[in-house]
């Protein structure tokens, strides 16, 4: 065992330092209630639409569907905060509320995302496809530090996946191919803050306006590849997950925003001037186990799973973080195949949530914190997660 940890470690240590002169993209993933609300584990129970996100091995699951519609709205802000700056917006104490919306900033940032998608997991078959877009202003603890960052990534993604029977043992193994095409404008401060001025006095219209405006932004190709396996031994699951193999690195071209916009609305090409930086999506290797007991008679009652995660194993050792962060543990009691109860604690913080299946209707939400720093504590960035999905 200790050799093995010792080949691991030394591996990683490889990985990052191939990777240090590069400028990490973040994953194309979209900030699912259902996945947040159990701590942000998943790779071994990955099923149905999430699946084309986290596990390919997922697309041989036999709970698959057909989702023709799905989509979250996300944002990044304690919901405590959020509360007092309704308060305080009722009261008109505009100092109030920029201070409450400073210390947000400068604890865990500030933001809003939301997806569209649709997706076909079935039979081993993974197919689908969603837009993902996610903001979020942040800083050090002196808000005038302040930047902002804001992607928008159109991705397919498209994969199979294999049931084999090796040792007496079950096992899923799967593929996938994810082309995307992303949008990245990381705004600088001096913008940042007249961004922050404007959304503080209500005018959002202005506020979106300055950032299609005077800035230039990245936009290019990628193409990654994501390769999965889970391991069933009765009611125990094993599995092993590794997204972005090798790291998917962009093509990207520097180009005004608002001539990105034109070009996309008028179907054009958009060309601009090539980027010396190599920006990168690093590799993602993650090991899962779930434990989901077979109930007999009772099971349409209630449907249980416990299910714990080791995420980004590789980026944790090589960026020298704690190993708490690591950790995701999640629980989901399914109750009369209709309604779910979940929750989770993630890298430290606890997180909860619920679902309805109602016909081909899903609707899911979550509240959850996870962390952004090195350590437990450094940087968490809470947020809450709701997804509207017609599923079959």
């Amino acid at each position: 065992m200790k050799r093995i940890s010792f080949v691991l470690f030394i591996f990683a240590l490889m990985i990052g330092s191939a990777w240090a002169d590069k400028i990490a993209e973040p994953a194309f993933l979209p900030v699912s209630p259902e996945v947040m609300a159990q701590g942000g584990s998943f790779t071994a129970v990955a099923n149905g639409y999430n699946s084309l996100f986290y596990n390919p091995a997922g697309f041989a699951d036999e709970d698959g569907d057909l989702t023709l519609l799905s989509t979250s709205l996300w944002a990044y802000m304690n919901p405590a905060a959020v509360k007092d700056i309704v308060n305080n917006i009722d009261s008109g104490d505009m100092g109030s509320i920029a201070g409450a919306v400073g210390n947000q900033i400068t604890g865990g940032g500030l933001g809003v995302g939301t997806s569209v998608g649709l997706g076909l997991v079935t039979g081993g078959l993974g197919i689908g496809s969603a837009l993902v877009i996610d903001s979020a202003l942040y800083s050090g603890s002196n808000i005038l530090d302040l930047s902002a960052d804001f992607h928008a990534t159109l991705g397919l993604v498209a994969g199979y996946a294999l049931k084999l029977n090796l040792l007496g043992l079950d096992w899923k193994i799967g593929a996938d191919l994810r082309p995307m095409y992303r949008v990245h404008a990381p705004i600088k401060n001096e913008q940042a803050i007249g961004i922050l001025n404007q959304l503080l006095t209500g005018d959002v219209e202005s506020a979106f306006t300055s950032i299609l405006s005077d800035q230039n932004a990245y936009a290019g190709l990628g193409v990654g590849i994501d390769l999965g396996t889970m391991v069933e031994l009765g009611p125990l699951v094993a599995s092993l997950s590794v997204r972005d193999l090798f790291g998917t690195s962009f093509a990207y071209e520097s180009v005004p925003f608002d001539s990105i916009m034109e070009s996309l609305a008028a179907g054009s090409e958009i060309s601009g001037e090539p980027v010396d930086d190599e920006f990168v999506i690093p590799m993602n290797v993650s090991a899962g186990v779930a434990f989901h007991p077979d109930l007999g008679s009772l099971s349409w009652l209630i449907d249980p799973t416990v299910h714990a995660d080791i995420q980004d194993i590789v980026g944790v050792i090589s960026n020298g973080r704690s190993p708490w962060t690591l950790i995701h543990i999640g629980a989901e009691a399914k109750i009369l195949k209709l309604f779910s109860a979940r929750a989770g604690f993630n890298q430290g913080y606890i997180t909860a949530g619920a679902g309805a299946h109602l016909l081909f209707l899903d609707i899911n939400a979550a509240v959850f914190t996870r962390e952004l720093g090195k350590r437990i504590g450094d940087q968490p960035n809470s947020g809450l997660t709701v997804e509207v999905a017609l599923r079959f």
